[in-house]
């Protein structure tokens, strides 16, 4: 099932401590280090987003925030989107979707555990039962909420990294 982006920009928030910049080339081109996979990937400032960003001041390593990330009219947009690291392709923003009746998407989880649904009976186990848990571990706490998801007739699929 394909993602839909909301460009909230949350996935953006903290990636500036995995990307960082080894060289500026110029106004739009930087040679960045992915640190999760070591690579050096030239970014590329794409034409439309150049003023927003220059407006921005560039980059910046004063905060976790990616350099090149800028607030749009639309939310936030990556301004380097087309040469983009590995790290950034790969990034899932959805961790698990919850279905009711097998194929009836019900809710979402975002980022680490925020639950995104308009299903009240969903939101009630969420509040009951698994807000809760006392589990800290990611693989755990996820293993815990899909029993829990499955005994009351969810379906539940996770995404790993």
């Amino acid at each position: 099932m394909k993602f839909d982006c909301t460009r909230c920009g949350k996935c953006c928030m903290v990636s500036g401590k995995h990307i960082r910049i080894e060289r500026k080339l110029g106004e739009r081109d930087y040679y960045c280090r992915d640190l999760i996979t070591s690579n050096l990937v030239m970014a590329h400032v794409e034409s439309p987003y150049l003023p927003v960003f220059r407006e921005k001041g560039g980059y910046q390593e004063e905060n976790d925030q990616c350099y090149f990330l800028v607030r749009t009219p639309g939310g936030y947009t990556c301004v380097v989107y087309n040469t983009r690291p590995l790290s950034c392709r790969e990034f899932k923003c959805c961790r698990m979707r919850i279905y009711r009746g097998g194929k009836n998407l019900v809710g979402t989880l975002k980022g680490r555990r925020s639950l995104s649904t308009s299903d009240p009976d969903l939101e009630k186990i969420w509040e009951d039962r698994i807000r809760s848990l006392g589990i800290t571990e990611d693989g755990q706490w996820d293993m815990s909420v899909k029993k829990i998801l499955d005994s009351a007739g969810y379906t539940v699929e996770l995404y790993t990294s």
